[in-house]
Formats: C-alpha cells, structure tokens, sequence
C-alpha cells in the first residue's frame, strides 16, 4: 500500500509551529529541507524542541534501503538545516514496512511506526505493523509490540464427497482421484485433516479424519479406492457426510473449521431427498460447502442451479465448472486460495488484494502532561504515555 503523497514529499518542509491555542506558519523566511520525492519525504511530519533548539522529524515510508527495507526516518535541525538519517529498526522478521508513515512527538518521546510489514502464513501474507519509542535523544526505549504474533493457526476439515456414478468413464474417475491427491498435497504444512466419501445409489467411506492422521499420505490412501456405478443420490451422500464424518468418533475436530467439497458430473438421478432436506443441517453445523461440477451437464441452467443449492453463499466463492475431468486441473490454486481465504490478507498466488486497514501503527500520538490537542475535542492525558491506533476498514 502506498502511502498518499503530500505536497511535502516535493522535498519541500516550512517550519510550522503547533499548540492547543493555534497555529502560526512563517510564510517568508521559511526554513526548507531537501529530501528525495521518490521517497515519499514529508509523508509525516513531527516537531521536537524550539525553532531556536530543536528539529524536526520527517518520515520517507517509501525510501528504499537494504534488501527487503522500506521506509525512513530523518531527523532535520532548525540551525544547521540539515536532516540525517535516525536508525530505527522493528521487531524480527520486519522488513518493507513503511517506517515513517505515521510520527508524533511530545513530552514523552517520539513514536515512530511502519505499519505494512508483510509476513507470510502458508498461501497468505499478513500486513503486520509496529511502532518504536523514542526518548528525546532519539534512542530507542521500546517497541510495540516487541514481537509480531505467530502464523494464526487455522484448523480445518475437509470432507470430499466425489460421484462414483455409472456416468463417469473409469479413466475420467481416475482422473478426479488424481485431482483429490493434487488437492490434499497442496494443504501440506498446514493444520488441515481430510475425509473422502464415494457416492452412487451407494455410499462407501474410503477414509475418515481420524484414518488421515494415522496415515497422511494422499496417494496411498486414494491408490485402492474402486468406483462404485450406479445412479446419483447427491442429497442423500451430503446428509450422510454431516451426520456421519463430522462427529468425533470419526476425528473431526471441535473448534475447526468445517469444509464440504462435493464433487459431480451431473444432477442428482433418483434421489429421494431434495437438497432442502440436507441443506439446513449443513448451514446450522456451520459446514461450508464448495461445489464442483464436471462436463456439459452444468451447461444447462437447472444444473447449474443445482450446483448453487449445493453450494455455500455467494455461490461465485464457492462454484466451480470445467468442461471435462482433465481440466480439473486448472482450479486447483482457485480452490485451494478459497480455502484459505481469510479477510485482511493478500494471497501469495494472486494478483487479488483484499486489505482491511487493520496494522498497529497506522496512527500515533504521545500525549503530554495535561490535556493534548485533538481534532475531535479535548481528553484527558498521562505523562509520557504513548498511543498508537489501527486503520479503520
């Protein structure tokens, strides 16, 4: 994310003296310091001392510096003029963070923050941010927070549900096994434990939860599953994955998320139950449910509705159409980054970005002894307190 650009990242900085009381700006003899445009100098802007003994700080977020650094901060006295660099570093594992993006000063130092520093969790990268405590000889006194949190653990069951129908070719079913094996690969590394189910007229557990973690491997546990023919009872094999994988004496968890891939190559064919039979079961277990239509079948609308009904809401997450078993292939990163979609993160394998404005250090402010100045009225302040706040989404 880029910081916005203010006139003062010209390179162009007056002197502007704050209070509680007003504001004066010397607009003829105004004090310039020089700094580099292309990084950002004068983004942020912060006043220590008196304009007879003091300086100013001035954050250049977009200034690159070694490998893997973004952001700076300068320090520009009054009587020389001149800035220099402030050697600012954050927690471990901080890197582009765009240090300087937010600065305040006060009687208790000065708070000088990054707040996008990218950190990644499996397919995701997490924007962390953080701030850094000056006394009023710029050292530093304390960082916030002294450590960026671990990867968020996120626990995941996953049940395959796949047609063993008369319809399906045996090299197509093949091909789908390949698939599943390719899916559950990808998850590797990751707190996730999976199940898979066959369905026809019949119904056939190859593999629960708690047989996955014994033996983790997908092509093994995948090598000796047969299909089994037969009609499409699509509705009755989802009521029985809710009701007879999701349980504990199968290895689902208490506490991870519940996930429900269905995949078909046509409408369900004899079938007694419908899906509004099964359907609410799924939603009030919290079950979510991707739905994955294979071959020309799903060209027609009824079809597709029915993949929709399958499907958790909105049905553009979580539907997917290929034209044959061996393009099943080309959706297994859309798949996977569904999966792992969580709100306030960039996937790694995407060009999407989906940011809530959520980094520690966005905003900054040290209070003074007294009551400091705020833009939306007076509050009481503490000696020496710093505080720092995230972006709003």
């Amino acid at each position: 994310m880029a910081p916005r650009a203010l006139p003062l990242a010209l390179g162009l900085l007056a002197t502007v003296l704050l209070s509680c009381g007003g504001s004066g700006l010397d607009v003829e003899t105004p004090l310039v310091f020089q700094g580099d445009p292309a990084g950002a100098f004068g983004t942020s802007v912060a006043q220590f001392g008196t304009s007879d003994d003091g300086w100013v700080l001035v954050g250049a977020p977009l200034e690159r510096g070694g490998a893997n650094e973004t952001g700076a901060i300068y320090r520009c006295r009054f009587q020389s003029g001149r800035c220099q660099k402030v050697p600012v570093t954050g927690p471990p594992g901080a890197v582009n963070s765009s240090l300087g993006l937010a600065l305040a000063a006060g009687d208790g130092g000065v708070l000088a923050c990054g707040p996008t520093s990218p950190q990644a969790c499996g397919v995701n990268v997490h924007l962390n941010g953080f701030c850094v405590h000056l006394d009023s000889a710029l050292q530093p006194l304390r960082r916030f927070p002294d450590a960026f949190p671990e990867c968020p653990k996120s626990s995941m069951d996953i049940a395959f549900l796949i047609d063993g129908s008369g319809s399906i070719a045996p090299h197509e079913f093949n091909t789908m096994k390949t698939f599943i094996v390719e899916v559950m690969k990808r998850f590797q590394g990751a707190d996730v434990q999976f199940s898979l189910t066959q369905f026809s007229h019949l119904l056939h557990d190859h593999f629960d939860f708690r047989t996955f973690r014994r033996l983790p491997n997908p092509a093994l546990l995948l090598r000796s599953v047969g299909q089994l023919r037969g009609s499409t009872y699509t509705a009755t094999a989802i009521r029985h994955v809710l009701r007879q994988m999701f349980v504990p004496g199968r290895g689902a968890r208490a506490g991870a998320r519940r996930i429900l891939i269905v995949v078909t190559d046509g409408e369900k064919f004899g079938d007694q139950l419908s899906y509004s039979d099964v359907i609410p079961l799924a939603e009030s277990m919290a079950v979510t449910r991707y739905a994955i239509g294979v071959g020309s079948a799903f060209q027609t609308p009824d079809a597709q509705a029915e993949l929709l009904e399958i499907a958790s809401s909105p049905g553009r997450d979580h539907v997917f159409r290929v034209d044959n078993f061996d393009a099943l292939g080309d959706i297994q990163n859309q798949l996977q980054e569904k999966i792992f979609a969580i709100e306030g993160t960039q996937s790694a394998h995407s060009s999407s970005f989906q940011l809530e404005m959520a980094q520690e250090g966005f905003s900054a402010l040290v209070t003074p002894v007294g009551v400091p100045c705020w833009p939306w009225g007076a509050r009481g302040g503490v000696p020496g307190r710093v505080l720092m706040s995230s972006g709003g989404s």
